[in-house]
């Protein structure tokens, strides 16, 4: 049973993250020759004060 681990900014609509779900889902059942009902998704997402790229905020850096 694989489970993927996915972290993204927030903001992307619900029918957005379906999507990337059923893609990710589909990629890895055919990869691993498994049925799609084995696959687990988890979505994260992190607020941009949270994530930082060297050494700075995203919040500061794409506010």
């Amino acid at each position: 049973m694989p489970t993927v681990q996915i972290s993204l900014l927030p903001g992307r609509t619900p029918e957005k993250k379906e999507q990337l779900i059923v893609k990710v889902t589909d990629a890895v059942a055919e990869a691993l020759q498994i049925s799609k009902e084995r696959v687990h998704i988890i979505l994260y997402e992190i607020p941009k004060e949270n994530i930082a790229h060297g050494g700075v905020p995203l919040s500061k850096i794409n506010p």
